[in-house]
């Protein structure tokens, strides 16, 4: 991700923080990213089924 992406994860955090909304799949995601941290987000493979 780019700066302003980053930037904009962690405007997310601080807001959701102030909030008290930190008990959400969405805020685990922002504060992995924003803090650097990989993205813990599954990938779309990780949650489709095996049809194989």
């Amino acid at each position: 991700m780019d700066p302003a992406e980053i930037s904009n994860w962690k405007a997310i955090v601080e807001k959701m923080e102030a909030n008290g909304t930190t008990e959400s799949w969405f805020y685990t995601r922002a504060k992995a990213i924003a803090e650097g941290k990989p993205d813990p987000m599954p990938e779309v493979s990780q949650l489709m089924p095996d049809l194989s």
